[in-house]
């Protein structure tokens, strides 16, 4: 570590020719450096990758996820699924094995892990992802962005976060629940949401698919609460569930894309009552125990109160409606005509904090498993490295002119 390789390697990646040839390897690379002893001294990769100032190290990240989404075009092709499902797949089964069985760590974890570092340690990431796409090349828009606008919605660009937390709620509610990753992608679309209020960003996304998912994984924590009450706090995903809904109840009309995407919300809620009713019902049982799960079930019984006045305020006037009417079934449109129609008499309760988040950092208990992680790594390249086709001579050449 004493002399550092950080530039010869954005010099390789930054030019085509060696990035098609050697920019796999680089990236790999640089991942290992960067995790190298990290945790007992300085290390200088981290302190370049945090540089956020610095064009080429904020393209580090999009070359990174430029070979990520090489790797599984492939695979996208060989099996019609999508890069999202074979993305999520692939860091599901990284942290999810059977009890009994070790974790097998393959060379495409080191893309992954070099993903993570530079996303980790760089806060222009997302930014940055906006102004690029890893199939058309990478950025070449000068470092210092402003905020996107509704002119240049972050989620025009594919691959969209929220497409790739939906696919990861959606596929991974098993009897082996991985909480702490549901726990980990919950707070990134938090996060998400608090950047788009910040900064007025409205995505041209289609919402309705993240929260179908998060009610489904409601009913999903419900359906399952004496099993995972046994491992696991499932009231604390519960109530960050509830809150990513009340940030669109308080603040959608700041990011939601149109007017009609409010509606929307409202009308999901409605016709998803049930859910909340159930999870009302479950956490007012458990807040009025004297059990271990008292003050975390109040905390979502309170979180509901939004929820819970807009299903009492719009579910009467939809009755009235259809009874006056005439109309056994509503359709959407005559839902939404009830809901706009009646805004106006709504009370909600103001809610402090929906917008404020912790910023990430790696808890200690997490050390254990990135110094394994690192092991194998190292050990797999080492296992696939073949030395034969390597020739110093033209090695020595091409990278004669590096500094």
């Amino acid at each position: 570590m004493i002399n550092s390789i950080f530039e010869a390697i954005l010099q390789i990646l930054s030019h085509p020719p060696s990035r098609r040839e050697h920019g796999y390897d680089a990236v790999v690379l640089l991942a290992l450096l960067v995790n190298y002893r990290k945790y007992e001294s300085v290390n200088p990769y981290i302190v370049k990758l945090s540089i956020v100032d610095d064009e080429a190290t904020l393209n580090v990240s999009i070359w990174i996820l430029f070979f990520l989404f090489r790797q599984y075009k492939d695979k996208e092709e060989e099996h019609q699924s999508g890069f999202f499902s074979a993305l999520t797949n692939m860091v599901g089964s990284m942290f999810i094995a059977d009890a009994h069985e070790k974790i097998s760590v393959q060379t495409n974890e080191a893309i992954l892990l070099a993903l993570y570092e530079a996303v980790h340690l760089n806060r222009n990431f997302i930014t940055v992802l906006a102004q690029s796409h890893p199939e058309m090349g990478l950025v070449t828009t000068p470092v210092s962005p402003a905020p996107a606008t509704p002119v240049t919605p972050l989620g025009t660009t594919p691959p969209s976060s929220d497409d790739l937390m939906v696919e990861f709620i959606v596929t991974h509610m098993m009897k082996e629940f991985p909480m702490d990753l549901y726990i980990r992608c919950i707070q990134v679309v938090h996060k998400l949401l608090c950047y788009q209020k910040k900064c007025r960003v409205r995505l041209h996304y289609t919402w309705r698919e993240l929260w179908s998912a998060l009610i489904n994984l409601l009913k999903f924590l419900m359906s399952n609460e004496t099993v995972l009450l046994a491992k696991h706090n499932i009231f604390t995903l519960a109530l960050m569930i509830v809150n990513l809904f009340n940030m669109f109840i308080t603040y959608g009309d700041t990011f939601l894309p149109t007017p009609s995407s409010y509606d929307e919300l409202y009308y999901e809620i409605i016709r998803m009552h049930q859910s909340f009713d159930n999870l009302y019902s479950m956490v007012l049982r458990l807040s009025t125990n004297a059990g271990q799960w008292k003050e975390a079930a109040s905390k979502v019984t309170h979180a509901l109160v939004n929820i819970r006045a807009i299903i009492n305020h719009f579910n009467p006037k939809i009755e009235s409606y259809a009874a006056v009417n005439h109309i056994s079934q509503l359709s959407e449109e005559q839902v939404l005509e009830v809901v706009r129609a009646n805004y106006d008499t709504l009370t909600l309760k103001l809610q402090d904090g929906l917008d404020q988040y912790e910023r990430y950092s790696e808890q200690h208990k997490e050390a254990a498993f990135f110094k394994e992680l690192v092991r194998s790594i190292s050990t797999n390249v080492r296992r696939n490295l073949a030395f034969h086709t390597l020739s110093q001579e033209v090695l020595l050449k091409e990278f004669s002119t590096i500094s």
